[in-house]
């Protein structure tokens, strides 16, 4: 329900105010990042960037998609079989972005993640700020895994994205703030927004 909130009814009531429905980007961090290349892929009229930041761009991998179970559950109890079914469902391999990748073709991307290195914006005093700071490392040492692996993938089928690495960074917001700021520039020249 919610992609068709995103790609029709929105659209549709901001088309009221001036806002054009074919020339737009999506981002997203964290699961948000396969959500907007998921977006992107299948409303290609819609859309001409779409970045993810730490995103788990490869779910389909062998321990994935019980990752995302477990991910779930600790952000607020959620049940991921809300989100795309059971696991054996087929739309999981639809929100898959590793697998649904030659749709991205001629698409302006933005993809990053960086070590899981805690870095710069990483400074832990209290317990519960050294629990946050293992657990960005661990998550985003997952989506590095996840996105290099969509890397691959996507150098395999000749697509090209533009991709930012960087050597230090947790699963947190500083960093996704500190690449949606080297984005900038690519968004706004696909968009022809300056």
């Amino acid at each position: 329900k919610w992609e068709t909130f995103l790609t029709q009814e929105l659209p549709n009531f901001l088309a009221n105010y001036g806002v054009s429905p074919t020339n737009n980007a999506v981002l997203g961090l964290s699961m948000g990042g396969s959500a907007a290349l998921t977006l992107a892929a299948y409303h290609r009229d819609q859309f001409k960037f779409a970045g993810s930041l730490s995103g788990y761009l490869n779910i389909s991998a062998p321990g994935m998609r019980e990752a995302i179970r477990v991910a779930m559950l600790d952000a607020g109890r959620f049940n991921v079989d809300s989100m795309w079914g059971p696991p054996w469902s087929p739309s999981w391999l639809r929100n898959d972005p590793f697998v649904f990748a030659p749709r991205l073709q001629g698409l302006s991307m933005y993809i990053s993640s960086a070590s899981g290195l805690p870095g710069e914006y990483d400074h832990p005093r209290a317990p519960i700020d050294y629990y946050n700071t293992a657990n960005g490392m661990g998550l985003e040492a997952l989506a590095l895994v996840n996105t290099r692996a969509f890397q691959i993938r996507m150098n395999s089928l000749g697509i090209p994205a533009t991709y930012s690495f960087p050597s230090n960074g947790t699963h947190s917001w500083p960093y996704w703030s500190a690449e949606l700021w080297k984005a900038r520039g690519q968004i706004l020249d696909t968009m022809n927004a300056w």
